[in-house]
């Protein structure tokens, strides 16, 4: 197998693509020697920008050992990569990357460079705001999710997408660490000890661990539609009108509402965060954290209602009038999200794992009180969800819980 380097990337690119023109001046960076602002993380994989004043590319390499790390890990994860990708742009060319050519036997794919866009995570930290996040992301991930499902695919091909996309090594990485590995992690110190017992003792609550290990249950045994897997904000490149997602590799058959919950999840950190990092203005984070609030409403709405039109449209000759199963459906999104949502918070939260959302916070105990928000905010959707009908329902129990940890302070 070949591995790419900033010395033979161009040779290689002119292999496979005939009308590749190295005869201008042409701009080789790794994503990931850079900031994480500009590039995101390139930690696992080996990803080379190549710019011309024609056309600029990006080339991905998945090789046996993570470029950080050092770790094994499967190789296939750059096919299924590649094979997300396409069906993705399929249903929705807009939201994906344009694919240029795939080398399945050095486990190279090449996209067009989307960096004209910007990395979310590190854009809101900055307190920027995307108009149209919440509605791009839902609609993505409405259609996505429904196209890819046996609601509208035939049998065949939708046995053939839960074949191909077994995923299991990189399904086991969230199978455990999301799910399992908050119980005995190691609690976050820098916080101060009475934050770390705070934070150990909801992560040894049995109730708790029960309602994590149903969820995981249908992480591992519902094969809804191919979903992202991994669809946080720093796999979500955007500007005020045009998003794209990347980083598919995690990509499976998995449950309605992961996704969802995912994201929204990182979007509750945002807003725990705009409680008490610096603004230049208190006007100036009322309205950020009204914007964060928008996006949930948006990206939860846009989801069903776009999952609704499909279903209208699409859904197989067999399902056509049976509404009480679509309501069912989404009712069911409806309580699974946000449990996803608190999932993913939590096990960030209390871990030592680096968590931008917070880290950006320069103030001690400012960052200790975003952080317990978001730990109580964890809670009361892990538990409040069962009665939530709509998304005014999640963000009144964001809100309430926040009124009433400020008069604790």
């Amino acid at each position: 197998m070949i591995k790419i380097t900033k010395e033979n990337i161009i040779p290689y690119l002119k292999a496979h693509m005939p009308d590749f023109d190295d005869s201008l001046p042409v701009q080789i960076s790794m994503v990931g020697e850079g900031t994480e602002e500009e590039d995101g993380d390139g930690y696992v994989n080996y990803i080379y920008r190549v710019q011309t004043p024609k056309e600029s590319l990006v080339l991905k390499q998945g090789t046996e050992i993570s470029r950080v790390s050092q770790q094994e890990i499967a190789t296939y994860r750059n096919r299924l990569e590649y094979n997300s990708m396409r069906i993705f742009y399929a249903i929705t060319p807009e939201y994906v990357p344009y694919l240029k050519f795939q080398d399945r036997e050095n486990n190279i794919f090449v996209m067009e460079d989307v960096s004209d866009l910007k990395v979310v995570r590190f854009q809101l930290n900055k307190n920027k705001m995307f108009p149209e996040l919440g509605r791009q992301c839902g609609e993505f991930m409405a259609k996505t999710e429904f196209c890819t499902s046996e609601y509208y695919l035939s049998r065949e091909q939708y046995r053939g997408l839960q074949k191909h996309f077994e995923n299991t090594e990189l399904r086991k990485i969230m199978e455990d660490q999301m799910f399992l590995d908050c119980f005995g992690c190691d609690v976050d110190y820098s916080l101060g000890k009475n934050f770390a017992d705070f934070a150990d003792q909801f992560s040894k609550d049995s109730r708790y661990r029960t309602e994590l290990y149903k969820l995981r249950r249908k992480f591992m045994s519902h094969a809804d539609g191919l979903i992202h897997a991994d669809l946080h904000t720093s796999n979500i490149m955007a500007s005020r009108d045009k998003m794209k997602v990347i980083d598919m590799e995690f990509a499976f058959m998995g449950p309605f509402g992961y996704d969802l919950g995912y994201l929204v999840g990182n979007l509750i950190s945002q807003y725990c965060a705009a409680c008490f990092k610096r603004f230049p203005s208190e006007q100036n984070r009322k309205q950020f954290k009204a914007y964060l609030l928008a996006t949930i409403q948006s990206l939860i709405e846009t989801y069903m209602k776009t999952f609704t039109l499909c279903w209208e449209r699409s859904v197989k000759e067999r399902y056509r009038g049976q509404q009480g199963l679509l309501q069912s459906i989404l009712q069911e999104v409806m309580v699974d999200m946000p449990g996803y949502a608190s999932m993913v918070n939590w096990f960030r939260s209390v871990s030592e794992i680096p968590y931008p959302d917070f880290d950006v916070i320069e103030n001690k105990d400012a960052k200790r009180n975003a952080t317990v928000l978001s730990l109580m905010i964890d809670w009361g959707i892990m538990f409040g969800r069962y009665k939530y009908q709509s998304a005014d329902d999640l963000i009144e129990t964001i809100i309430g819980i926040e009124e009433e940890f400020r008069k604790s302070l």
